[in-house]
């Protein structure tokens, strides 16, 4: 029995480039773990002449990935490639196959019957730590959960990581079943009768699983089945780019389903569309992400974010949105623009300053410094046309990889992160691109970052470039977009480095279409205090909108205080403002607010606020 059970074994994946805040106590892992060149990952053993099997999930491992096929290890040490495939089942879990060089060993011995109620032993690699033998009772015969197409074998002898795809033998050593699982909410497993797999086809297959297909940006799924065709045997390279293709080919096309499905409802369409259109603009510096919520309205989503401070006055202001983290990284002072856009081993360094990005090595856990440089480096375009710089790092002892999507703005970066395994990597990454063009941003920075940010060419998305903002220290500031414009000199107020810029987008309803595009503006004479120019823009609300929504859009075609142009105070901070071409019938209007923290008379309040509207435009109506 132990000659004809195997350890499923992959390689370690290249660590080389990774760096960590001290030496990694290698000591407090077992001799044989640190001294491996392989992981192991699972259990395989012998049913006839070069005959094995094993669970599919075990060599599903070793697809799509950056270390190489999976192989068998004997117990003298000796490894075996995975020649051929010659059976193989999705819905039930197992593939067999042959192995170059094949080991002369004695088959198990099989048995078809049942033997509920009787002793059972679970073989396997238990844990990593070498084929063990575990006894427990053969429990009950189980119906497979969708449609009872056949029954599990549920057993009580303990299966431990490791244990996936050995023999479950009964009490004469005969094999009844291959241990798939644990059961989620009892101390039992699962193991797939013999029989079936002694039965399965020998040369095509088609073999199917359902699976659920939905987004991070709304409340939908897509059920479906996938099949997997084959012609067998086939190698094991071909199993696996087969498999591969086939799962990203059903994702595409489910993908692509989901979104016709909800595309009477998906926005900007739909009734459940028209009151995000009908919103002011999102405004603040950390990210928001377009989600369409159970009860069918679209919103932002803005999860719970937290700062943690970087090196010389940087941050990262980090939350969880769904299956991504997203994070505002606002830059260390001494760092240039160009510098950090340029440099993607940096990015995660930077990140990993924050960031509770550890390994585990024993009971201990060392921070990781660095991954280095990224082992994919490219740039997405999003619906909008922004240029989003795409990299993926592949992270120590696991074949996996970090994925990260982050979008320049004038203090750093907007981005989203999230781990993803190799043979998930294709549906991750369309659904990570499918949210990042569902986020809006607010572009912020001070006079002296944004005249850096704006001389990055590429990388200044769309809406800002059309914006033409010129920062001409001492003499003048202006910003000339498609629907407004602003300009103003020092009389107003001072011009300066240490001024600050806030730029909101929203999306913009506009002949049957939309698009992403200025909603307001913030220009502050100095980032630290208050005294500023404010542009907001304010749609129509719709004909069923909220009641306060109405009585905001009359309020505004009235000039009704505030803005009405008369000053008044809100805390230590006056303000003025007034609403510009006044006009209930308008899609859209303006409103100009002047603040100073500085304790100004109403006449120079007045006096600021007619200087700012004179030096305003608006375009859009």
């Amino acid at each position: 029995m132990q000659a004809a059970t195997f350890e499923v074994v992959i390689a370690k994946p290249d660590d080389s480039a990774v760096r960590y805040e001290k030496p990694l106590p290698l000591d407090k892992l077992p001799f044989q773990y640190r001294n491996d060149k392989y992981n192991s990952i699972g259990t395989a053993f012998a049913i006839g002449k070069n005959r094995f099997v094993t669970e599919f999930n075990v060599v599903a491992e070793g697809i799509g990935g950056r270390v190489g096929a999976p192989l068998l290890r004997d117990a003298q040490g000796k490894v075996y490639a995975i020649d051929k495939v010659t059976g193989f089942s999705l819905g039930q879990d197992f593939v067999v196959f042959t192995v170059a060089g094949s080991p002369d060993v004695k088959p198990l011995p099989t048995d078809r019957g049942s033997h509920v109620n009787e002793a059972v032993y679970a073989v396997g690699n238990a844990l990593g730590t070498g084929v063990v033998i575990r006894d427990g009772l053969y429990t009950s015969d189980t119906p497979e959960d969708e449609n009872g197409r056949w029954r599990w074998i549920r057993f009580s002898a303990a299966a431990a990581p490791g244990n996936g795809g050995g023999p479950l033998l009964d009490k004469d050593g005969s094999v009844i079943g291959v241990v798939l699982r644990k059961s989620p909410k009892e101390n039992l497993s699962y193991a797939l009768p013999i029989g079936l797999v002694l039965d399965a086809p020998t040369k095509s297959v088609d073999t199917e699983r359902s699976v659920s297909t939905h987004s991070g940006f709304m409340k939908a799924t897509r059920e479906g089945i996938f099949h997997i065709k084959l012609e067998l045997p086939i190698t094991f390279a071909a199993f696996a780019d087969s498999v591969q293709a086939q799962s990203d080919s059903f994702f595409d096309a489910q993908w692509k389903a989901l979104l016709a499905q909800e595309d009477a409802r998906l926005f900007p369409k739909g009734a459940d569309s028209h009151k995000m259109l009908a919103a002011e603009a999102y405004v603040n510096t950390y990210p928001a992400a377009l989600q369409r919520a159970s009860n069918g309205d679209w919103g932002y989503l803005v999860p719970e974010h937290a700062k943690a401070s970087l090196p010389d006055n940087g941050y990262a202001d980090v939350g969880i949105a769904g299956e991504a983290v997203m994070f505002h990284l606002h830059k260390p002072d001494g760092l240039p623009l160009a510098a950090l856009y340029a440099d993607p081993k940096g990015l995660v360094e930077l990140i990993f300053k924050y960031g509770p990005f550890t390994r585990a090595v024993g009971d201990e856990k060392v921070r990781m410094t660095s991954l280095g440089a990224p082992i994919l480096d490219t740039v997405y375009v999003d619906r909008w046309k922004r240029r989003w710089q795409h990299r993926e790092y592949a992270f120590p002892a696991v074949d996996r990889l970090l994925q990260i999507y982050s979008l320049p703005v004038p203090d750093g970066y907007i981005a989203l992160m999230r781990e993803v395994s190799p043979e998930d990597h294709h549906a991750v990454d369309v659904r990570m691109q499918a949210m990042a063009d569902f986020i809006t941003v607010t572009y912020d920075g001070s006079f002296a970052a944004w005249k850096e940010f704006l001389a990055q060419g590429e990388w200044v998305s769309p809406e800002i470039g059309q914006a033409h903002i010129v920062i001409d220290y001492g003499k003048r500031f202006s910003l000339s977009s498609p629907d407004f414009s602003l300009a103003y000199g020092p009389d107003l107020q001072q011009i300066d480095a240490n001024g600050e810029l806030l730029v909101s987008i929203g999306f913009h309803g506009r002949d049957g279409a939309v698009q992403l595009g200025l909603s307001g503006v913030v220009a502050k004479q100095d980032k630290d205090k208050q005294t500023q120019v404010r542009i907001n823009r304010q749609p129509r609300p719709f004909a069923d909108a909220p009641l306060n929504w109405l009585s905001n859009w009359k309020h505004l075609a009235n000039n009704a205080h505030p803005p009405g142009g008369q000053p008044y105070k809100s805390g230590k901070i006056s303000w003025v403002g007034t609403t510009l071409d006044r006009d209930a019938d308008a899609n859209v209007m303006y409103t100009v607010f002047y603040g100073n923290d500085g304790g100004p008379s109403d006449a120079t309040m007045k006096q600021k606020l007619a200087q700012a509207v004179k030096g305003t435009t608006i375009q859009e109506h």
